[in-house]
Formats: structure tokens, sequence, C-alpha cells
């Protein structure tokens, strides 16, 4: 094949395009990443198993949580170097990544990867890989797991409201906790309008607390656009989570990314509410996800019929605040073959 020869000012542009996407990414300005992608089958790919997003929906959530995990971030780019194929180019480059996380500096190499296509005299991003070296500060995530506002939202309010002060009758017991919480949820409620937004939070809601009766679960509680619900065994969470992102998915005017979050072990129960580690670890398991993406622990999965469900690869995240290295499984919600 005739590669084509490198044009300076096409290379000259794509250097900038790289270090405007590396300056929006480090300002957390999501919005102005994203308007910098090609079309709609922009492509974002990470070091981890679940660090891959196809779809300008996934590619958003997938930036707008690894923003989250990290108090600021800034890079510096080295070794950047462009090949112009045309209307198409590629670029490499080696970067050190400095990242504030709780007041701790984490630093740390990485090597990125940018496929660009030109339209309308602009050059766009159409996939981008980043991937970092497997150590104890990076173990195949970019950050560890932090909590969304939503199901930090979540786990304050049932905390200080309900915590082990005001727990009557309060008993130790297992119990499978699901999270869910709306991905984006900030620029689509702003889209929308707030009349607009509390409408279709309100059906959603409904939508799954129906589903949660139905498979024995008990709505424990919901909070902004985010709910926590538990149930007497794993394969009910299961059953019902799949319903849950194929209700959410059915065809309609207003499609919302929803991730979903499941872990089993003991908890402790009071006044309807649950407290415990099961729960915070139940909630960062669902930060862990992405929007249309069901995770469950290891925990969960060891204790259902994994044969009525179907499991994608196994990934190994940290999650902050708790201990050591978690395995968690995405759920094929829509290759289960389940009611």
């Amino acid at each position: 094949m005739e590669i084509a020869v490198t044009d300076e000012q096409a290379v000259a542009e794509i250097r900038s395009t790289v270090y405007q996407m590396a300056e929006r990414y480090g300002a957390s300005d999501v919005v102005g990443v994203m308007a910098m992608l090609f079309d709609e089958d922009a492509m974002a790919v990470g070091t981890g198993a679940d660090e891959v997003a196809i779809g300008s929906a996934d590619v958003r959530a997938m930036i707008a949580r690894d923003i989250s995990e990290v108090d600021s971030v800034s890079f510096r780019i080295d070794n950047l170097r462009v090949s112009v194929f045309g209307d198409a180019a590629f670029t490499y480059a080696d970067v050190v990544f400095v990242a504030s996380v709780d007041g701790e500096l984490l630093k740390f190499p990485a090597r990125t990867t940018f496929g660009l296509a030109r339209a309308s005299g602009n050059w766009r991003i159409a996939q981008f890989h980043t991937s970092f070296p497997y150590t104890d500060q990076a173990p195949g995530r970019s950050f560890p797991v932090q909590l969304t506002q939503t199901l930090a939202d979540l786990l304050t309010s049932i905390e200080t409201e309900d915590g082990p002060a005001t727990l009557t009758g309060a008993k130790l017991g297992t119990a499978t906790i699901l999270f869910t919480d709306v991905v984006d949820s900030t620029v689509i409620s702003q889209q929308m309008g707030d009349q607009h937004w509390s409408n279709l939070i309100t059906a959603q809601f409904e939508t799954v607390r129906e589903i949660v009766e139905g498979e024995g679960g008990t709505v424990v509680k919901t909070l902004g656009d985010g709910g926590m619900y538990v149930f007497p065994s794993g394969t009910a969470a299961l059953a019902a989570a799949v319903r849950i992102q194929r209700a959410i998915r059915a065809p309609t005017d207003d499609l919302l990314s929803v991730r979903v979050g499941i872990h089993t072990g003991d908890a402790v129960q009071g006044d309807g509410d649950y407290i415990g580690l099961t729960v915070n670890k139940a909630a960062r398991v669902a930060a862990a996800a992405i929007g249309e993406q069901i995770l469950v622990s290891s925990t969960t999965i060891d204790i259902v019929n994994s044969s009525d469900f179907e499991f994608g690869d196994p990934i190994t995240v940290e999650l902050k605040g708790i201990e050591g290295k978690h395995i968690l499984q995405p759920l094929n919600w829509r290759k289960t073959k389940t009611t």
C-alpha cells in the first residue's frame, strides 16, 4: 500500500488537536472533549477490560467516569509522532500522567494513540487508546474506582438519616444489594429542562420499582437519579438487573444510560434500611460500571446458578476506600435468557 507523504500543515494541525484534547481533559471539560470526536462512532479504549467504549454515549460515560475519579489531572506529552494518510492520520505519544486523588499525588507513564479523520477541513478524533503499565498504582485501570456523586449522596443519606444511632431492632443478615445510577445526568437534565427531566426520572423509578418488587426485592431508597434496592437472593437481583436494562433501553424518545452494580454479603438491617461494608462495596461496584452495563461482584456470582446468566470476562479493580483488589464481571444482559 502506498503511504501518502506527510503534509507539514496537516501534522501541525493534528499536533494542535492532540494538545487541545489533553487540555480539555485536564480541565475536566467532558463536553469540550466530546466536541473533538468524530461523529457517533468514536471509540475509546483503556488498559482494563472494562475500559472499552464504542459510540458517543459510552465514550462520554467513560470519560466522565475517569474525570470523576481524580481531583485533578495534568499531562506531559513526550515524543509525539504523526503519520498522515490523506484525510486520515494516526498519532503516538509517550505521556506522563500526574493526578491528584484525595490529596495524594500519583505519577505514572502511559502510551497513547489517536486515530483521526478530516471532515469539513477540521481534524476530529475517531479513536483513542491509552494504556497504563500494570503496577501497584495502575493495576489495570487508570485510577481506583470512586463513587459518583449520586451514589455518594445515596450512601450519605443512609448513613446520616438512618445510621446506627437511629436503627432500632437492627439485625445482621445476608442480602444482595443493587444500585442504579443514570450516567451523565447533569448534561441530559440541562438539555431536557427541569420538568421534562423530573417526569422522566419519576417514570424510570416507577418502572424499576415494579421490576424490583416483581423479583421479590425491596426499594430501600431513591435519591436524585439513583436508587438502592435489596434482594433475598443473588439470582433475583441479577434477573431484576437484566429486566431493568431492557426496560430502560426499550424504544423511546428519551433514552437513558444507566449503570448497575450488584454485591452480596452481610449487612445491618433496621427500620427498612441497610448499612455496612456490603452496601458500600455494592455502590462502588456500580460506580465502576459504564452506561448500559451491569457489573457483578465475584461473591454474588459464586452463589448464583451461573448457567442461567451469561457473563463477560472478569476484571480486577481497586475500589476507593475498600482494601485489596476486587474481581467483577459484566453481566451480558442482552444475551442472558431470562424473563
